[in-house]
C-alpha cells in the first residue's frame, strides 16, 4: 500500500492552494493530489470563456508545472472511496493509498433550482468545472440570439456581461430586490444594474 503525508483530492483553486502550501510549509512532506480531469479549468474565469477569452483552452490552469514546480505529486485518476478509520483511500484505478491528512477540495457541483420548471429542456444550462460540458454548451450558445440568466450572483452578472459583450440579447433574473446583493449594499448594487 502507498503512503503519503498529504493527500489531496481534487486540483482546482482550493485543491491547488492546499497541496502547495502544504509542501511549501513541510518540505519534506510527501504531498499527492488525485484529481479527476486532465485539464483544469481557472474557475473564476469561466463566464469569460463565453466573451473576453474565448475558449476554454484559454482558461486552463497549468497544473503539471505548477506541481512539479512545487515538488508535489500528481496522478489522474478518480478517488472512489474513503476509509476514515484506517486513512486508506481507494481510487477507481486501484489504488490503496495511505494517508496522515486528507483534504478534500472537490469544489461545487452546480444544480437548478428544483422550482424551476424545465431545467432539463435543451438549451438550459448550469456552470460546471467541466471543460467538455463548457465547450458543449458554448458551441450550442453560440446560434442563440436570446439568453435568459437565471441569478444575480457573481457568476450569473459576469455570465450576462460577457454574452451581451458577444451580441446576445441577455435577461438577468434575480429573486432578491438587486444584483449582487448579497456581497452589495444598494447604492452599489442599483449602480452595477445600471451598468
Amino acid at each position: 500500500m502507498e503512503k503519503v503525508d498529504v493527500m489531496v483530492i481534487g486540483a482546482s483553486a482550493a485543491g491547488l492552494v492546499a497541496s502547495t502550501t502544504a509542501k511549501h510549509t513541510y518540505p519534506d512532506a510527501r504531498v499527492l493530489v488525485v484529481h479527476k480531469d486532465r485539464n483544469v479549468l481557472v474557475p473564476c474565469g469561466i463566464p469569460y470563456v463565453f466573451g473576453t477569452v474565448g475558449s476554454t483552452d484559454k482558461d486552463l490552469l497549468p497544473t503539471a508545472k505548477i506541481f512539479e514546480n512545487a515538488g508535489v505529486e500528481s496522478r489522474i485518476d478518480e478517488v472512489t472511496s474513503i476509509d476514515r478509520e484506517k486513512k486508506v483511500c481507494r481510487t477507481r484505478g486501484g489504488d490503496e493509498i495511505n494517508y496522515d491528512k486528507l483534504i478534500i477540495a472537490t469544489g461545487s457541483t452546480p444544480r437548478a433550482p428544483g422550482w424551476l420548471n424545465g431545467s432539463d429542456l435543451e438549451n438550459v444550462f448550469t456552470v460546471p468545472k467541466d471543460k467538455t460540458y463548457l465547450d458543449c454548451a458554448q458551441l450550442k450558445m453560440n446560434d442563440l440570439d436570446k439568453v435568459v440568466t437565471i441569478g444575480g450572483g457573481f457568476i450569473g452578472v459576469e455570465f450576462s456581461d460577457e454574452l451581451k459583450k458577444a451580441e446576445k440579447d441577455v435577461t438577468l433574473v434575480e429573486y432578491l430586490p438587486h444584483v449582487l446583493g448579497l456581497v452589495f449594499d444598494e447604492e452599489i448594487a442599483t449602480r452595477v444594474e445600471d451598468i
